[in-house]
């Protein structure tokens, strides 16, 4: 059960990049309806997304707001199978479509890899069991102060380097694939790693509190230094 539960796990983390590389449906005769439902199932989505990240959620459902495996392990099993369920079911949508030259495309494809490299910076698989709860590892990434805080690496020069870099593969992305629908997904997407950042660092402030402020001194930018 461990190996099947890893190799979820992994194959969950990685459908974020393989969706944005793979390119999202795109039919210029498709009606606008599906924009609407589209956004919704999205919402619908990131919706139970953040409830289950939630202190609250997790006393209630888990009995005790720590991170913990058995919850990290639920949490993923339920967002990596509503994911690949919006990825496999989403709808085509219509809208203007640009093609470019193939060295732009070439370009991207390899801005595409480097955001990867840079999402993944550091990462050994055993850093990957531990952040998605694989049975017999230590849990990483958690809001409380059972987990070590980051600051180091990229963490020294802005605070979710990690997000900053999901949002560069989907912005590489959009090259290679031009088109409203892929536009569509990378705002929702980008838009929702953007949204939870005020959200996460409450969290983070609340469960840790003078040691995430002195690092928030110490590193001010969120996601772009001199920017945000």
């Amino acid at each position: 059960m461990t190996g099947a539960y890893r190799a979820f796990g992994y194959f969950g983390l990685a459908s974020i990049f393989g969706a944005l590389l793979y390119g999202f449906r795109y039919d210029p005769a498709a009606p606008a309806g599906n924009y609407l439902l589209n956004i919704l199932a999205y919402l619908a989505w990131a919706a139970v997304h953040l409830a289950m990240t939630r202190a609250g959620f997790k006393r209630a459902v888990f009995g005790t707001p720590e991170g913990s495996l058995f919850e990290r392990q639920v949490y993923v099993l339920v967002a990596v199978s509503t994911w690949l369920a919006l990825v496999g079911f989403h709808l085509p949508v219509p809208g203007p479509a640009v093609e470019l030259p193939g060295a732009v495309r070439f370009a991207a494809c390899v801005g595409f890899v480097l955001s990867v490299l840079a999402f993944f910076e550091g990462v050994t698989f055993s850093a990957l069991d531990s952040l998605l709860g694989v049975p017999g590892s230590e849990l990483s990434h958690t809001h409380g102060e059972e987990t070590p805080l980051l600051t180091e690496g990229q963490y020294a020069g802005v605070r979710h380097p990690m997000y900053r870099a999901a949002i560069f593969a989907g912005v590489s992305s959009l090259f290679l694939h031009a088109n409203a629908a892929q536009l569509l997904w990378v705002l929702l997407v980008g838009g929702t790693f953007v949204a939870f950042i005020p959200v996460e660092e409450a969290q983070l402030v609340a469960s840790r509190g003078d040691a995430y402020r002195a690092y928030m001194e110490k590193t001010p930018w969120r996601l772009l230094r001199g920017v945000w």
